[in-house]
């Protein structure tokens, strides 16, 4: 897998942690964002047989569908890169910023579905403010659009907490 290849897949990956809670939610209320993300560091380690290892962090800005809501978040994650038997995956956490001052704590997963396409859930660990106690999850796509670059959709549930 070429390195171009591998940083447009993690940067996909990237996204699920990246992505915005919602503004005011309703028990059980569906949320949808959408959202660019950049890598801002990647680092290969080589495990052995030519599988790689691969570590990440990135920024994203979401913007939610219903209220309009913009917010920022950071993301840490790790690829798991097969070559070999054209595998990717990955896991990680990102941390969410609201203009209020709230946060929320959130962990991924997901693959690689295609070619600079990723797909994968998201369920909020914690979170502060408006989002303490709240159970927030979904699903998350991300597109690959240049690389380091992807477009993210993120869907979802809230509960909230207060």
């Amino acid at each position: 897998m070429s390195w171009s290849k591998i940083v447009a897949v993690s940067t996909v990956v990237l996204f699920v942690c990246g992505f915005a809670m919602i503004d005011c939610a309703f028990a059980g209320e569906k949320m949808k964002w959408h959202g660019t993300g950049i890598n801002t560091l990647w680092e290969n380690i080589e495990a052995g047989e030519g599988h790689i290892v691969g570590i990440s962090k990135s920024k994203q800005i979401y913007i939610n569908e219903t209220t309009g809501e913009k917010t920022h978040s950071v993301n840490i994650g790790i690829m798991d890169i097969n070559p070999k038997e054209k595998q990717v995956s990955g896991h990680g956490y990102g941390l969410g910023f609201f203009k209020d001052g709230s946060t929320v704590l959130r962990t991924w997963k997901g693959g690689a579905v295609g070619k600079g396409h990723w797909k994968g859930t998201w369920t909020v660990v914690s979170g502060t403010g408006k989002y303490e106690g709240a159970t927030v999850g979904g699903t998350w796509e991300s597109f690959d659009i240049a690389p380091g670059h992807s477009y993210y959709e993120v869907e979802g549930e809230m509960n909230p907490g207060q």
